[in-house]
């Protein structure tokens, strides 16, 4: 049977009720300690003062040796009236003992009376509070006559500090406070505890789904932030581990078809090569014949031109199966660039493409000249082709009206490359560059830019698969952006696509920095 769990909020409320209730309880009971304690300091002092303006009004009955005792009993009546107290007076004698001279109220004489202390001095007696609630206090009265001697002795009933009606009162107040507390720290405790709690649990479930790119909020008591940040951390590093496999995983599969490919490469320049090689030498000698004639001579020329293409096609599979190691040196991009666009310019397929090239001439790279050249020589032509097929198939296919074929070479750093993108486009997820970018601020960026039709959404997660193109059959083997991908993975650098504003196309070859460039 499957154990059964509690609430965490339930227990949150009750752990903070039972803390509330003990804390005002125990508020209660302090206040009422500390009010019952002042009370009966207030009371005994007003009791003390009472008794001595009453022995000073006292005093004026004793002179000559006695005393007017209608007088000292009529002011001690009244003022026992008027307090609701007894009021005693005690004489003392020649051998040191108390005679009791007045006494009115209901207490005097009260058999429990302590006796009267000899010193003759002002004090407070609670012996009897406890038993009969009774406190009695002493004062000694000032007379005309120094012969006599004379206490004023007070006995009042100590005035209660609480009723039965009050306790009710305080326990109402009491849970009045407690419920207000109660409701106060509930939506505190929802606010800063229950409610960060639950979009965490959301956050980690999202992820157990499989959506990695789930984030917690940073919401909440310290404890939850510092819990919510962890989590953060640990999806990112789970996230980037997983780019990386997913990287790794690409890397194979492009391995495999390498392989596989290789494979093919291999049998084809077996099997396909030195026949290819006898059917080239047959042309020429028959070429070489003086009597062909024109029709002929043309057929025989086809021959030799198509043979020649198939022969162009197994050493581009040769080098795709089997490139050569890269021999990597300090290599100034800007002018390897340039060298290669005054190369291009006298290529019939670029005739009527203007070129611009734009960088740092300082900017420099570790890889291999040759390597970067034929990279370049494929993404130029390629950009060539696409301006001229967009210039040639009229307006709102290519540039902008009235603008030629042209071709941009842009050699900057990476990370300058990447603000100007994102500066320039703020791109949705699912336009990130196609083909593995690494990025990066030791790393020089290489864009071609044309302003040709561009890439068709559908096709851009197959650019650099091999055998992959969009041109017509017989114009185009499909291997070109995939061996230029592979020989700039050779050098530790990459080449994607980069999604941008129409028209056009762009390319971004990254190499890394040389040092001190």
């Amino acid at each position: 049977m499957a154990e059964r769990r509690s609430s965490l909020r339930l227990e949150l409320i009750a752990t903070l009720a039972i803390v509330l209730v003990m804390a005002v309880i125990s508020l209660s009971l302090t206040a009422e300690w500390l009010g019952q304690r002042r009370h009966d300091e207030q009371e005994v002092e007003r009791l003390r003062s009472y008794a001595r303006q009453l022995a000073i009004l006292s005093g004026g009955s004793f002179r000559g040796g006695d005393f007017e005792r209608d007088g000292l009993e009529d002011l001690l009546a009244d003022a026992a009236g008027l307090q609701g107290t007894s009021i005693e007076i005690h004489r003392m004698r020649s051998d040191g003992s108390f005679e009791r001279v007045a006494a009115v109220g209901v207490h005097a004489g009260f058999e429990d009376l302590p006796a009267p202390a000899p010193q003759l001095r002002a004090a407070v007696d609670d012996s009897l509070l406890d038993r009969w609630n009774l406190v009695i206090v002493d004062e000694p009265v000032p007379t005309f006559d120094s012969s006599q001697k004379v206490l004023l002795r007070l006995i009042a009933e100590h005035s209660p500090w609480t009723r039965g009606h009050d306790w009710r009162e305080t326990l109402i107040v009491a849970g009045g406070v407690g419920l207000l507390l109660l409701l106060i720290g509930g939506g505190l405790l929802e606010l800063q505890v229950l409610r960060p709690m639950r979009a965490l649990g959301q956050a980690v479930a999202d992820f157990g789904e499989g959506r990695g790119r789930a984030q917690a909020p940073l919401d909440g008591p310290a404890e939850l932030r510092e819990l919510a940040e962890r989590f953060n951390q640990m999806v990112a590093s789970l996230r980037e581990q997983q780019d990386a496999l997913e990287a790794q995983r690409g890397r194979l599969e492009r391995s495999e078809r390498l392989a596989a490919v290789g494979r093919v490469a291999a049998g084809v320049a077996h099997e396909v090569g030195n026949p290819l090689a006898a059917i080239v030498g047959y042309t020429e000698l028959l070429l070489g014949e003086p009597g062909l004639d024109a029709p002929a001579r043309d057929l025989l020329q086809r021959v030799g031109t198509q043979t020649q293409r198939i022969q162009g096609i197994v050493a581009q599979l040769l080098d795709y199966s089997k490139p050569a190691p890269a021999k990597l040196e300090v290599v100034a991009v800007v002018a390897r660039v340039q060298e290669v666009i005054a190369l291009l310019r006298a290529d019939p397929r670029c005739a009527g493409v203007e070129f611009e090239v734009a960088g740092d001439p300082e900017l420099c790279v570790r890889a291999d000249p040759g390597l970067i050249e034929q990279i370049l020589i494929n993404l130029v032509l390629n950009a060539a082709r696409a301006a001229l097929e967009a210039s040639r198939g009229g307006e709102g296919q290519g540039g902008a009206q009235g603008e030629g074929p042209r071709v941009e070479v842009r050699v900057r750093s990476a990370e300058v490359a990447e603000a100007s993108m994102i500066a320039e486009r703020r791109r949705p997820a699912s336009e990130l560059e196609v083909g593995g970018a690494r990025g990066g601020a030791e790393m020089i960026a290489v864009e071609v830019q044309d302003n040709g039709p561009g890439v068709p959404e559908a096709v851009r997660e197959r650019l650099f698969e091999p055998f992959f193109t969009t041109r017509a059959a017989g114009e185009g083997t499909g291997l070109g952006l995939a061996i230029s991908q592979g020989l700039a993975e050779r050098m530790e650098g990459s080449l994607s696509y980069v999604p941008s504003k129409p028209p056009g196309a762009r390319f971004r070859l990254e190499l890394p920095r040389a040092a001190g460039g």
